[in-house]
């Protein structure tokens, strides 16, 4: 039975150990110490030795055990032990492989860094400076710090809870005040609490890489103000293989195929965009990450070693899981950065829902601080009565009517938007409003600018005003109404309301009726074919600013009326479609409903064309004439249709005539309303 010797003094050591004992391949694990010892759990895959040896006693080990390959994971900075490793597997037969531990260079400013060759260069050099030193090198080298009394009283030491470590740390004549025995690995605030607890003025590290806590010491440093020493890893020593490439040699040599680690994948909200606006769960889930994903901008504010790829895109970042997870042997976590909260016009549940089924994957969703919440803070409101917009890849056609809804009829109006253009674009809106309506009078409106950063701003501003803009930046609009138009539960204008010329026009109880039987949905398309005035197209509108509404008509005088009416309304979210039907609607999105009054003898092939379009929407229709009435009816011969009905209304409104009250009878319609059979 293949096995395999493992010299662990890493933690790659220790997790290399844990996948082979999961791919059923049984180590022998050899440690130094009692600590090492208690951190490696023996299995009935892995035995574990522990105890120093010399080439001889490593040599009848190897006897002892029958391995076939010998594995060296022992610390970066273990020099002596590598060479007796090496001297110990000469002759022998036995494969020996080098495990190094990961490293990357770390990407911060060298102001406050300063490289030395040995930990003896580096102690001379403390001695000319003055504050305590946190020493972050292990046990092996304190002879080296505390040769210098002057030296030694300023250290606070970090070291393993081992009871070796402890007893070389007093051999060195070290106070317990100065030791620090604890079990990494320590995340970037933990190194912050214990450099300002303990007054720290200058830090000492190896450069030991991710895994060895050298990121999370250095960026806490960093932001602390305090210098910082770095003891350069051993150049002889960085020939030999990451985990992955140490996993594919053992696959080869012994022919056996190791079960790869799973990818733990983070969907991180880190709010407004400062590091201290981010919560404690995202922040430690970046600077634990070992990939990060994410747009360029919010690249550049996390400090982390990991790995960064600037995509958000779910077409982008798959493949590259993909790669990640075929070279990933152990456990990979991974991070993608969304601005803002994650549930909250984000596009984390979008992405969550197109990786969610990817095996040997879990998933865990962060939340963030919105810009909303914390304009909100700002203003000293509340914003869960608010009416919230986001213009963030939005298209105006659709943001314009839910914004002239919102100010029109919300006290608070809240609205996230991209940059200097956004708040150009309200101003214009709400300068046509004020021209319609006279809102100005009503209206505070306050712009909050890059918030969370050091350049944030905060201002009370007039419609003109937001014409102005041209700063470029991350934009928040609060729009405060004291008292809104009340919002009608049937929001129809009446027949007065329009503005009228010769063009024939769906009177007011008509419209009403026609309208109720189309069954409309909040975010419903719709063809007003036939449109005339764009009365029932405007009435549509008016239902929801969600609506889409496409008012198709062929005659020029009609069709500037549409114009005038749709201006006069303020309804941007319809479309004129100057065509007869049923050309052009083929263009046009998929309806959900469509009313026809008019088809100018195309009832046919208009009727076919909304079929095609969607076998299952509900038309209404409504006709004045008997040509018009046998038309229809000889169409419902040829097709099938469900939830037919048919009613005719005649109105008669009383009018005024000098003392005298008269019947005034409008024509009798036919109104026509069923759902295609599919």
């Amino acid at each position: 039975m293949s096995r395999i010797l493992i010299f662990a003094g890493t933690t790659e050591g220790r997790e290399l150990a844990e996948v082979l004992s999961d791919s059923g391949v049984y180590s022998d694990v050899s440690v130094a110490t009692e600590y090492g010892s208690m951190v490696m759990n023996e299995s009935e895959f892995i035995h574990v030795h522990q105890g120093r040896l010399d080439e001889e006693g490593m040599k009848k080990l190897y006897s002892e055990v029958g391995c076939d390959v010998v594995i060296d994971a022992t610390h970066p900075y273990a020099e002596e032990v590598t060479q007796t490793i090496i001297k110990s597997v000469n002759d022998t037969g036995l494969s020996y492989i080098r495990l190094l531990r990961d490293h990357k260079e770390m990407k911060l400013s060298k102001d406050m860094i300063t490289y030395y060759e040995s930990a003896k260069e580096c102690a001379k050099a403390l001695e000319q400076t003055e504050g305590r030193i946190l020493l972050t090198t292990g046990s092996k080298e304190l002879a080296v710090f505390t040769e210098s009394e002057s030296l030694r009283k300023r250290l606070v030491v970090r070291v393993l809870p081992g009871m070796e470590s402890l007893g070389l740390c007093y051999e060195a004549g070290l106070e317990g005040k100065q030791i620090i025995a604890m079990q990494g690995p320590f995340s970037h605030d933990m190194n912050k609490v214990m450099i300002k607890q303990y007054d720290i003025k200058h830090l000492v590290t190896k450069e030991s890489g991710k895994t060895g806590g050298e990121d999370t010491k250095l960026t806490a440093a960093m932001e602390m103000g305090i210098n910082v020493s770095v003891i350069e890893r051993p150049v002889q020593l960085e020939e030999g293989h990451s985990i992955e490439e140490t996993a594919e040699m053992i696959e080869k040599i012994l022919g056996v195929s190791l079960v790869k680690g799973k990818q733990l994948i983070s969907f991180a909200g880190i709010g407004c965009g400062a590091l201290n606006g981010m919560t404690e769960e995202v922040r430690d889930a970046i600077e634990t990450a070992d990939y990060i994903f994410g747009a360029k901008r919010m690249l550049g504010i996390v400090d982390s070693s990991a790995e960064k790829y600037p995509y958000y895109l779910a077409k982008d970042i798959i493949p590259i899981l993909g790669d990640i997870k075929k070279k990933s042997l152990r456990n990979t976590k991974i991070v993608i950065l969304f601005s803002g909260d994650t549930g909250f016009y984000s596009g984390a549940e979008k992405l969550y829902q197109s990786l969610k089924d990817r095996p040997d994957t879990e998933f865990r969703i962060l939340p963030g601080i919105s810009s909303i919440s914390m304009f909100a803070s700002r203003l000293g409101i509340s914003w869960q009565d608010a009416k919230l917009l986001s213009l963030h890849g939005v298209e105006e056609s659709e943001w314009v009517p839910r914004l002239i809804d919102a100010v029109r009829y919300e006290k608070k109006t809240m609205l996230i938007c991209s940059g200097a253009a956004d708040i150009r674009s309200i101003g214009e809106v709400l300068l046509e409003m004020d021209l319609k309506e006279s809102i100005s009078h009503d209206l505070k409106i306050y712009v909050g600018y890059q918030l969370s950063y050091p350049d944030e701003g905060l201002r009370l501003v007039t419609i003109e005003e937001l014409q102005d803009y041209t700063r470029e930046g991350l934009y928040v609009v609060a729009i405060l109404r004291s008292s809104p138009k009340e919002r009608e539960l049937i929001p129809f204008p009446s027949d007065e309301d329009f503005i009228r010329g010769k063009v024939p026009m769906t009177k007011e109880e008509v419209r009403l009726l026609s309208i109720a039987r189309l069954r409309l949905k909040r975010d419903d398309i719709f063809y007003d074919i036939g449109s005339g005035t764009g009365s029932i197209a405007i009435s549509v509108s008016r239902l929801s600013p969600d609506i889409r509404v496409y008012a198709i008509e062929c005659k020029e005088e009609a069709a500037e009326l549409i114009k005038e009416n749709k201006g006069k309304f303020l309804a941007d979210n319809i479309t004129l479609i100057q065509q007869l039907a049923p050309e052009g609607l083929d263009a046009l999105p998929k309806a959900d409903a469509a009313f026809i009054g008019g088809s100018k003898g195309n009832l046919s092939s208009i009727l076919e064309k909304l079929y095609e379009i969607n076998p299952n929407m509900r038309i209404v229709m409504n006709a004045v004439s008997m040509e018009s009435i046998v038309e229809m009816n000889n169409c419902l011969k040829d097709i099938k249709v469900k939830d037919l009905k048919i009613s005719q209304i005649a109105v008669t409104n009383v009018k005024e005539l000098g003392e005298y009250h008269m019947m005034s009878a409008n024509n009798p319609v036919f109104i026509y309303s069923f759902s295609f059979a599919g």
